[in-house]
């Protein structure tokens, strides 16, 4: 059968013409010029071995001519799209690193189909084949993979089928899992393809483009996709990352030029006969962690903070003579020293007021020179900065949600759930 390339132009002008009139009709253009970039950047391939449409990682798409005569020029649009957001949001990257195999193939695609129906739902541009089963709020693809391992899996292919139509592994190809197609290019340099380089690039101007044209033209509002537009663009440094530096700023403010001891002579010592000189050693601050018990904290986030801040102190060398650590709502607990962080009791479950936390560990002696306080950030703060000690508040939180402001003085660092 003739190989009907002017249809997939059609579907891709489909997708991002506005239309006409100002009403959208259940199947009018979808009005998302941002994907423009991307399904032009699309290489079609006419192919027997797939049941509809599928993609590999090179962005080829291999494209039934029997379907594509039979189908219409919207449901073709939904299916680019669809595929479109395989590649962009790297599903086939992910699937490898959730270790997916032929075995769990279907699985992690329902998984996938379903996180991209966060992306093409709000637009009408959900392909009519795929049923929406679960109805959870926004996760990430990996934790919806995760959830369905706990469930009955529909029936699957043998893991040494991949031959085509009858092995259940083209419905979507390669780009959204992972696992290489009999049918598909092999990807080599004297064939047309869209490299990894290029790929990023086309996500970074799809994600542009929707932000200008988002702000600028007002097209239809998607907040899963403005998000992931703005984490394209402005990527977010991991809040682990920000905490690990956050103490070591810490460290080397109160540790700035050490000290000397004669315990180990210096290595110059010996261009000065019958001197001997004192080493330099570096000094190890005093730590004070304070931990907010109200009700309102999120105990698995800050499970997470607190086992991340100990990997910290643990790498650094500065919990040799343990943490002094506190936990504290509207009143401070006793103090006590532990070894690592997360072996603190977690004692109260009231209102909130750190200040009486950090109080508590300032007044014991030797004097702590870095208090870390982990908290939602709903509690007042000191009026004014510490003498003589440095406060890094650790605030808990979602991305959902604003999260409390705190004084310019304290070192910030805003602990956030990536699942939401």
């Amino acid at each position: 059968m003739t190989f009907d390339d002017n249809k997939l132009t059609a579907a891709r002008l489909w997708v991002i013409s506005a239309g006409r009139s100002g009403t959208r009709l259940p199947d009018g253009p979808r009005n998302q010029p941002y994907l423009a970039r991307a399904l032009y950047a699309l290489i079609p391939t006419p192919s027997d071995d797939v049941l509809r449409i599928t993609v590999d990682e090179g962005w080829h798409l291999y494209v039934n001519p029997e379907w594509l005569a039979a189908a219409s020029v919207p449901d073709v649009g939904r299916e680019l799209v669809h595929l479109v957001w395989h590649l962009l949001n790297r599903h086939a990257d992910r699937a490898r690193g959730c270790g997916v195999e032929p075995m769990s193939a279907q699985r992690w695609r329902r998984a996938a189909d379903e996180a991209i129906g966060e992306f093409t739902d709000s637009a009408g541009l959900r392909p009519r084949h795929i049923r929406l089963v679960r109805n959870d709020p926004p996760v990430t693809v990996e934790a919806r993979f995760t959830m369905l391992t706990d469930e009955r899996p529909p029936v699957e292919s043998a893991p040494d089928d991949q031959s085509g139509k009858g092995s259940g592994l083209d419905e979507c190809g390669s780009g959204a899992d992972g696992i290489v197609r009999c049918h598909e290019t092999p990807r080599t340099l004297d064939l047309p393809q869209v490299s990894r380089v290029d790929g990023e690039l086309i996500r970074r101007d799809v994600a542009t483009e929707f932000l200008r044209t988002r702000y600028g033209y007002g097209i239809g509002r998607s907040a899963v996709v403005e998000r992931w537009a703005k984490e394209i663009v402005e990527p977010v440094v991991p809040w682990q990352q920000v905490l690990g530096a956050a103490v070591r700023r810490a460290v080397t403010v109160t540790a700035a030029g050490g000290d000397y001891t004669y315990r180990r002579p210096s290595r110059r010592t010996a261009t000065v006969p019958n001197v001997v000189l004192p080493s330099r050693q570096r000094v190890i601050p005093e730590f004070a962690v304070v931990i907010d018990t109200s009700g309102s904290v999120d105990e698995r986030m800050l499970g997470r903070a607190l086992a991340e801040f100990d990997s910290i102190v643990s790498t650094l060398r500065i919990s040799e003579r343990g943490l002094l650590a506190v936990s504290a709502d509207t009143v401070a607990f006793t103090p006590t020293r532990v070894s690592r962080a997360a072996d603190i009791a977690l004692l109260g479950g009231g209102g909130t007021d750190m200040t009486v936390g950090i109080a508590a560990v300032l007044e014991q002696r030797p004097r702590p020179q870095i208090v870390i306080v982990f908290t939602d950030g709903y509690t007042p703060w000191p009026n004014q900065p510490l003498a003589g000690a440095i406060l890094v508040a650790v605030i808990i939180g979602s991305r959902r949600e604003s999260l409390p402001a705190t004084p310019d003085w304290i070192i910030r660092v805003e602990c956030v759930d990536e699942m939401t």
